[in-house]
């Protein structure tokens, strides 16, 4: 248990989770001394462990948010310069005589492969960096096949040229079922970049309306991850919706350390209300 390589912000969430007052315009130095010449410190260690711990976490929690701001600010402006580019294309092919010729409209009807390739790429948001903004990409892309009614053939090679290089080890592994299948070439896309479901509900619980962005897609934000949560949990009616409820408010009351071995324990899966008291009851008894 060292306090040496915390930060000034770690510090300070570490004296106020051991209960003490923190003067202000305290420096790294006045914290320390706090912290140290405390009686908790003295007498507690696995407390102030705790609180260590949960300083460090927050801290990590509250950059991995501002990162997600910028990712989203990044994704939207990159959307809206989409939107741009193809409002030019379409005035340019309204401002084209050769348009209006019959045999040009019947070329333009004969889409192949590669301008759909475009035309998909002008309506879909960038590949996004962070793995948790997949399902957000996933919907752009979606939404993209409708608007230009992409025949499922293509759909599958549209997905691979846009993910470029970042699907290069993955295609070693990948059928060539999976590979002319739009569905299951998503999912196993999915698999090797999404995060756990537990990475999704912690994304969901922290999630906080950014300055920039309306109520209307604040809510969209929030619906989306909660959805794609629920598909990671395999969750498609009611009753089992209710029972992943119950099951994450019962795990929110757990400490940090028996929820920590609970997530882990249950893996993709969760456990349903009766069956996750039972787990706990268990734990309980034993220690």
């Amino acid at each position: 248990m060292s306090l040496n390589k915390l930060k000034k912000d770690e510090l300070k969430i570490v004296a106020e989770e051991l209960n003490l007052t923190v003067p202000e315009g305290a420096k790294i130095a006045d914290l320390k001394s706090l912290i140290v010449n405390s009686d908790v410190y003295k007498n507690d260690k696995e407390l102030v462990q705790s609180a260590i711990d949960y300083a460090l976490a927050e801290i990590k929690n509250k950059r991995l948010d501002s990162d997600t701001k910028l990712e989203f600010e990044r994704i939207k402006l990159a959307q809206l310069q989409k939107q741009l580019e193809l409002a030019n294309i379409q005035k340019n092919l309204l401002q084209n005589s050769d348009i209006q010729n019959p045999s040009v409209l019947e070329t333009v009807s004969n889409i192949n492969v590669e301008t759909l390739l475009k035309s998909v790429k002008t309506l879909t948001i960038p590949v996004p960096s962070r793995v948790e903004s997949y399902n957000l990409f996933f919907q752009s892309l979606e939404k993209a096949f409708k608007t230009k009614e992409v025949p499922e053939q293509f759909k599958g090679e549209i997905l691979l040229n846009i993910l470029g290089e970042r699907v290069n080890n993955l295609l070693v592994h990948v059928s060539e079922e999976e590979l002319n299948n739009y569905s299951k070439l998503k999912d196993v896309v999915l698999k090797e970049f999404s995060p756990t479901p537990q990475e999704c509900y912690n994304r969901f619980q922290k999630a906080q309306k950014i300055s920039s962005e309306s109520y209307v897609q604040f809510a969209s934000r929030l619906c989306a991850t909660f959805e794609y949560y629920c598909q990671l949990r395999n969750v498609n009616d009611f009753k089992s919706l209710c029972e992943l409820i119950v099951s994450d408010k019962i795990m929110n009351t757990l400490d940090r350390e028996l929820m920590s071995y609970m997530s882990i324990k249950q893996g993709e899966k969760y456990f349903k209300p009766h069956e996750l008291g039972r787990y706990i009851f268990v734990i309980e008894r034993q220690n």
